[in-house]
């Protein structure tokens, strides 16, 4: 009898301490694409702009790609902008730009 109430007690006890160890790292890693889309914000003075290619730089080396050139065309470098994009594909895709005054 006193054997069964230490395989209870035993069996209990491990049992209880799974529920309260953390979960492995893999579970705890975020879902492939759950921030990939996440909008983003940015803002600096204008590099370059180039229209060929649909892209804006920064002084600050970040790089934004427009899906249409004539977003760009009231930007120049050295003014000042804001924009919210999300990154695509390892590129910086901006889904709005404005120009601070």
């Amino acid at each position: 009898m006193k054997i069964l109430v230490v395989v209870t007690v035993t069996l209990a006890f491990l049992v209880g301490s799974f529920a309260w160890m953390p979960e492995p790292a893999e579970a705890q890693k975020p879902k492939a694409g759950a921030a990939a889309g996440a909008q983003k914000q940015v803002s600096g003075e204008v590099k370059s702009v180039d229209p060929a290619k649909k892209t804006v730089t920064l002084e600050d080396g970040t790089t934004l790609m427009v899906s249409d050139a004539s977003k760009l065309k009231n930007i120049k470098p050295g003014a000042m902008i804001k924009a919210s994009y999300s990154e695509k594909g390892g590129q910086k895709v901006a889904s709005s730009i404005e120009v601070q005054k």
